[in-house]
């Protein structure tokens, strides 16, 4: 997705859902993106194009019969004269939510969520919160204790450890789902979990990783109705950027004891290393029990002898 795009989006996302309409799908088109939307009754396209010679193009599908389109062309029109970097939202009091572990073959998932009010920004960036990605192992053990030390009601956490990640991702393969599926109930159940101990929450920001915006459609089933947005590169928000270090330091801590349990050394990622290692467990413990330290729907697997 263009920048110019992204950001576009980033701020008409929450209008929409303040005005009660839903993102129910989002996908990339030629030259642009597209939205299918909706508001419980009617439902529209809006596509968004860039081009260097003609810049930012907004067009709405749908004629004028649908109760809809003037609505979409309102809100269209006022964000015209609107600076479109002015970030994801304008929230006073949000939700941020990430994960850790998703791309790894040993080890759990992590989703942590995170709550926040304005006020709590300068303090959190003093802290040194910004995207986990950004940080080494010891400052993330720094952090994320400092947070949980001043912050542990505003922290909520749901960590799959292998065998039940195993059992459940079997599970939803009966059903025809699949690992995004599985992310969108672990961060609907750690949102959840905050929006019940805070009461003025404005807004909801989960990192993206899935054109489906399976976790708003999950929330808005669940009858929650601060606006939801899921966009890439999240992590930017302090929010989303405190959930990213809870979930990489519970990731690591849980991978540190399986390691001290089983006497190994289990690599990060899904490389050549980390076959070697899942072999070299095999041999040690047997293949009966790969699924006790590996998420074993990964191609890898396969590879382990």
């Amino acid at each position: 997705m263009h920048k110019h795009i992204e950001a576009y989006l980033s701020h008409l996302e929450p209008i929409l859902a303040q005005n009660g309409i839903l993102v129910a799908e989002g996908r990339e088109i030629a030259y642009g993106y597209q939205l299918r939307l909706e508001d419980g009754e009617n439902r529209i396209v809006l596509n968004v194009y860039y081009s260097d010679k003609r810049g930012l193009t907004a067009v709405v599908g749908a004629n004028g019969a649908n109760a809809l389109k003037p609505k979409i062309e309102t809100i269209l029109f006022s964000l015209q004269e609107t600076p479109q970097d002015a970030g994801f939202h304008d929230w006073e009091s949000w939700i941020g939510s990430d994960e850790c572990g998703k791309g790894d073959y040993f080890g759990p998932l992590v989703v942590a969520s995170f709550y926040m009010e304005k006020e709590m920004e300068k303090e959190l960036r003093g802290l040194g919160v910004c995207d986990s990605k950004r940080l080494t192992d010891a400052l993330i053990l720094k952090i994320a204790l400092q947070l949980y030390e001043r912050y542990a009601a505003n922290i909520s956490c749901v960590l799959l450890k292998p065998p039940k990640y195993n059992e459940i991702i079997a599970d939803m393969k009966t059903q025809k789902k699949n690992l995004n599926d599985l992310l969108a109930w672990q961060h609907g159940k750690a949102i959840t979990e905050l929006v019940s101990k805070h009461e003025n929450v404005q807004g909801i920001l989960v990192d993206q990783f899935s054109s489906a915006k399976k976790v708003q459609k999950l929330l808005v089933a669940a009858k929650i109705k601060a606006a939801v947005i899921e966009r890439h590169g999240a992590e930017s928000d302090p929010a989303v950027a405190a959930a990213s270090i809870i979930a990489r330091y519970q990731f690591l801590q849980n991978r540190k004891s399986m390691n001290r349990f089983y006497g190994m050394v289990l690599p990060l990622g899904a490389s050549n290393s980390v076959i070697s290692a899942a072999n070299a467990f095999v041999e040690k413990f047997g293949i009966s029990r790969l699924g006790e330290v590996a998420k074993l729907h990964f191609k890898t697997t396969e590879k382990v002898r």
